[in-house]
């Protein structure tokens, strides 16, 4: 009998872990946490690792997540689409009786969780003495509480996968999960090879230039880069494989996920990103100058950019610039506000108390204010991380402390480079702590800051 391919661009070596992973087999079971970025490939990969070991005859439990308190309906579909494969007759009785415990009344919450334990330990009881079961469950977060669920699965000695999204990790539910957790695994952005073959192969190569200049880092993600192709396919800017108007600016779908999280910030994150597509970049120096151009409170403006750098969103360059991160990001809100172009090139008003520059002149501004001058409140994230410094951590061991990567933490601190003027680690913790300028937050506590 021949196989069905299962094979994923740049992901076999994941799928050979998983594979690993359930051959090993153990008595107490395993638990798997797949984590990855929105549109990384995540159900791809758990669909691919099901039809793989169902080809080779092995048992696959697929439970599809959904806004459930424990995720017993989940749990009933899945069971049933694995009596339609089995047969087991030992499943009808577990099956109707999570049906009934769905369908119920709710009634005092304490003995409905111990119902629920003791159903789901009985039906996954029954599973996993069947023989070598694998129990998937995609977008487990979905689940308010999927603890239960996750550790009924593991006992009879399955294998249990789930997924979750990058950054829903700040959660009590999550930090739980990721502690109850066998092992990690962190789904990376594809190679340039890979993404070539994912969208067709058939792309000239300036076509994926143009594609890595303006994803920036979500390039190496799938979702990101297919839904980008069928946008220029969709509006003609795909011909014969390459690009026209080659100089037009490449959007993100309005609907991508990264559009909706700007849009959910409030209305001033979109305009802010649509300046600094206008300008080029965004000099703190020329905050004001924006806020004025636009019509915000500047006390706003500086809370919102802070915002987007706490997010990932905007990021410092050696220059002590802040850019969008991905670019087809801020030229999406640029098309959607083109009022904030046409502001930013007007003329301020004469009793304007700010010099008044030219796009041109904000867009390559060189100029920084001192740091005791530049510097704001500290926030409790600020107050967090300049605590840590102060002591003499590492970045990594700054990570470390507050749950963050290496690589989080560098960004906060070119944030703070960028926020304050200073150049060194030692001139950011002297303005730090200089008596006008008062460090909140207690240190050591983790921080609200998203990789």
């Amino acid at each position: 009998m021949t196989r069905e391919k299962t094979a994923i661009a740049g992901r076999d070596e994941v799928l050979a872990e998983l594979w690993t992973a359930l051959s090993s087999g153990t008595k107490h079971g395993r638990l798997l946490v797949v984590r990855g970025a929105q549109g990384i490939g995540r159900t791809r990969l758990l669909e691919a690792a099901a039809r793989r070991w169902l080809s080779r005859g092995l048992r696959v439990t697929q439970v599809h997540a959904g806004r459930e308190r424990y995720g017993i309906g989940a749990v009933v579909d899945a069971l049933r689409a694995d009596f339609d494969r089995s047969g087991e007759p030992a499943l009808i009785e577990c099956i109707s009786a999570l049906a009934r415990l769905r369908d119920g009344e709710p009634a005092d919450q304490g003995a409905r969780f111990v119902t629920v334990v003791d159903e789901f330990n009985r039906a996954f009881g029954q599973i996993g003495g069947i023989g070598q079961t694998a129990v998937l469950v995609d977008d487990v977060l979905e689940i308010a509480d999927p603890v239960p669920l996750l550790l009924a699965a593991r006992r009879p000695g399955c294998l249990v996968v789930a997924s979750l999204r990058t950054g829903s990790e700040t959660s009590s539910v999550a930090r739980e999960l990721l502690e109850l957790a066998d092992e990690v695994l962190d789904l990376d952005p594809l190679r340039n090879a890979d993404v070539a073959t994912i969208t067709g192969g058939d792309l000239d190569e300036s076509v994926h230039e143009a594609l890595h200049a303006a994803l920036g880092p979500l390039y190496g993600n799938p979702g990101a880069v297919l839904a980008t192709v069928q946008e220029l396919r969709d509006h003609g800017r795909i011909v014969d494989h390459r690009l026209t108007a080659a100089d037009a600016e490449i959007e993100l779908p309005a609907d991508h996920d990264l559009v909706l999280r700007v849009r959910r910030l409030g209305a001033l994150p979109p305009r802010l990103l649509a300046a600094v597509a206008a300008l080029g970049a965004l000099d703190l120096d020329d905050v004001p100058l924006v806020a004025r151009a636009l019509g915000d409170d500047l006390a706003e403006c500086e809370r919102v950019v802070d915002e987007l750098v706490e997010e990932g969103l905007l990021v410092g360059d050696e220059g002590r610039q802040l850019r969008c991160s991905c670019p087809a990001l801020a030229a999406t809100f640029a098309r959607q506000q083109r009022d904030v172009a046409r502001r930013l090139a007007a003329p301020p008003p004469s009793d304007a108390k700010v010099p008044a520059r030219s796009m041109t002149a904000v867009a390559s501004s060189g100029s920084r204010l001192q740091p005791a001058a530049r510097a704001q409140a500290w926030s409790a994230a600020d107050g967090r991380l300049l605590g840590l410094i102060s002591s003499g951590l590492t970045n990594r061991q700054i990570g470390s402390k507050l749950g963050l990567s290496e690589k989080t933490v560098e960004n906060q601190l070119t944030r703070l480079f960028a926020k304050t003027g200073c150049r060194s680690r030692v001139e950011l913790v002297t303005v730090a702590n200089a008596p006008r300028l008062p460090v909140g937050g207690a240190v050591g506590n983790r921080t609200s800051l998203t990789a």
